[in-house]
């Protein structure tokens, strides 16, 4: 969750404190692409009214609520075999890649794989096409130096 100091933090959208006793609300790290519109909202806080006016923060909140209910442990099912992922390093996670619907990635947004199963994926080889095509329209921005893309694109191939 994003680290807020009360009376210090700036909500982005009206721009004023974060107060204590204000009902605020804060994202966790849900988006890897820091080209997404939505990403201002990534690992930060807001003041809950503030969310509810604007349309990209509805959808913020609703992208978020989405991504905590399928990262929980009991919400770890397979895409493919539909069983629940017990062993913490078979868990294949694709974050939410785009907040855009119109964009070609956005089908694969939560897909949850066992390692163990992606070669049994129907859409691995239609994901690696996409994603690269994605990052060479430059559509993709990581935020550091660790290229999320790539990495999900790599671990599809090797297990291919």
């Amino acid at each position: 969750m994003a680290i807020t100091f009360l009376n210090q933090t700036l909500c982005n959208i009206c721009g004023n404190v974060l107060a204590e006793n204000e009902d605020i609300f804060s994202f966790p790290p849900f988006l890897q692409n820091t080209d997404d519109k939505l990403y201002k909202y990534n690992d930060s806080s807001f003041h809950s009214n503030c969310l509810l006016k604007s349309q990209s923060g509805l959808k913020a909140i609703q992208l978020t609520e989405k991504f905590l209910f399928e990262t929980r442990p009991e919400n770890r099912i397979c895409d493919i075999t539909k069983d629940v992922i017990r062993n913490y390093s078979n868990y294949f996670f694709i974050d939410i890649l785009t907040s855009d619907e119109q964009q070609s990635l956005y089908k694969y947004n939560l897909t949850t794989l066992d390692v163990k199963n992606i070669k049994l994926w129907n859409h691995k080889d239609e994901f690696v096409s996409e994603a690269n095509i994605f990052k060479n329209k430059g559509l993709w921005k990581d935020i550091g130096t660790f290229k999320y893309l790539d990495s999900l694109i790599e671990i599809i191939v090797l297990n291919r």
